[in-house]
């Protein structure tokens, strides 16, 4: 009888300025790429999934394949960790934003093979080859995979005790608009899947068998087809669950889509503001948020017991050193309790990397460099040093404790008692990683 192939998957840790991994204790938010990619992964393969951030990878561990996919200085770490496995002479695949967005040379240089695009409906293909002695330089999965053939992620492969108490589902996939900074229009190309209902009915189901009735839905953009969004959140009040998940900040716009979302759980909200600069915002082509509503949609959310993450990002053309003053008076005006703050970064393969190339702005192209809190480019109205060192000030400010149980005060009541320890103990172990200068993460 053949042996089973012994395969590896791994989501690399983040790099911090010195180009170390980020550790931590647990993973709050874990992605579900390569627990659906295991799901996909045809017969005779014993399958391990390893998430850097929280387990050690075994190098000393013979292995037959071994999987790598991440994002950002991810990436990065995704080639280091293949060339330390082919220097023992094991196979080794990375897929993902990196490959897929970067030139292929960039990362074949790290790998015996590539995966450009979406893996799922090409991961059989993959897998025989290899077996069979064939494996190609590069596959390409030319279109978006179909959501409604995928079957349930294999949480069972997920080391459970290393989690916090969320757990990850996925109901929609990219997002409809083409924000010109942004890596998941680029990967995506714009495209915009929904699973269906009772396929994400059943995921949340097998999720809630792990232990815990807290959902994460890792959608990029989940408010956006209205009546797909009534008929998910009607089939979820039956389970029971409190989930957060990513919108635009146009849900504030319409009572009885947030009714109804409150009704299936829904405590919170993920929202890109990314700045308070009409001009800004069209420049990166998403003008169609309106900075003067932000506070008056916040407000509106919060009185619907749904809290606001907020994204924001500084170094923007019409940014100035003023800018920083005026977002840490939005975050406490707001009372934002999770504020997610990075240096605007040009992700190869997006429209605003190309921009900045063309006009000789990029000064940085150590991509481990990448991190959101490192300055890789020329600003136009302060200098690369301005930029940073106002970021960090300023990103400390915000999560002092005091303007932590400040910003946190009005976002107690109606809540569940566990989403708000679990928010307190996130905001503080921000406040650990911005000391270090370390860009927090959604982890």
């Amino acid at each position: 009888m053949e042996k089973d192939i012994e395969l590896l998957l791994i989501i690399p840790s983040a790099l911090d300025r010195q180009g170390n991994p980020v550790r931590h204790k647990k993973l709050l938010l874990p992605s579900i790429t390569m627990p659906m990619l295991a799901a996909v992964t045809p017969a005779g393969v014993s399958i391990t999934i390893i998430y850097e951030t929280i387990e050690d990878i075994p190098f000393g561990k013979k292995w037959d394949l071994v999987g790598i996919s991440g994002m950002g200085s991810g990436s990065v770490r995704a080639w280091q960790i293949a060339d330390a496995f082919r220097e023992n002479g094991v196979k080794t695949i990375i897929g993902g934003i990196g490959p897929s967005l970067f030139d292929p040379e960039m990362t074949l240089r790290h790998a015996d093979c590539i995966v450009i695009g979406e893996a799922e409906e090409i991961w059989g293909e993959v897998i025989e080859d290899f077996r069979s002695g064939r494996l190609q330089r590069i596959y390409r999965q030319e279109r978006a995979s179909d959501l409604s053939t995928l079957p349930t992620p294999r949480f069972d492969l997920m080391n459970m005790k290393k989690m916090g108490f969320m757990r990850s589902v996925q109901a929609t996939r990219g997002c409809p608009y083409t924000c010109r900074f942004c890596s998941v229009s680029a990967f995506y190309h714009g495209a915009y899947r929904k699973r269906p209902v009772d396929k994400v009915i059943q995921d949340v189901r097998a999720a809630k068998k792990t232990g815990s009735r807290f959902v994460v839905f890792l959608d990029d953009n989940i408010f956006f087809d209205h009546e797909y969004n009534r008929e998910l959140w009607t089939a979820l009040i039956p389970e029971k669950i409190i989930w957060i998940s990513s919108a635009t900040i146009h849900i504030a716009d319409y009572p009885a889509m947030l009714e109804l979302a409150y009704k299936s759980g829904c405590r919170m909200l993920s929202v890109g503001i990314e700045t308070l600069d009409k001009q800004n915002l069209k420049t990166v082509h998403k003008n169609w948020n309106h900075p003067g509503e932000y506070i008056r949609a916040v407000e509106i959310l919060r009185a619907n017991h749904i809290m606001v993450s907020a994204s924001i990002m500084l170094g923007m053309d019409h940014d100035t050193k003023e800018t920083f003053n005026h977002v840490f008076e939005f975050l406490m005006e707001g009372c934002v309790p999770i504020p997610r703050i990075m240096i605007i970064t040009p992700i190869p393969g997006t429209p605003y990397f190309s921009e900045l190339e063309k006009e000789n702005r990029i000064i940085n192209h150590d991509f481990s460099k990448y991190t959101g809190g490192i300055v890789v480019f020329q600003p136009k109205n302060m200098n690369a040093e301005e930029l940073e060192e106002g970021y960090w000030k300023m990103y400390s400010e915000v999560f002092t404790p005091k303007n932590i149980f400040r910003r946190m005060s009005k976002n107690i009541t109606g809540q569940n008692p566990m989403i708000i320890a679990g928010l307190f103990v996130t905001n503080f172990n921000y406040r650990k990683q911005i000391q270090k200068r370390v860009v927090p993460g959604i982890t």
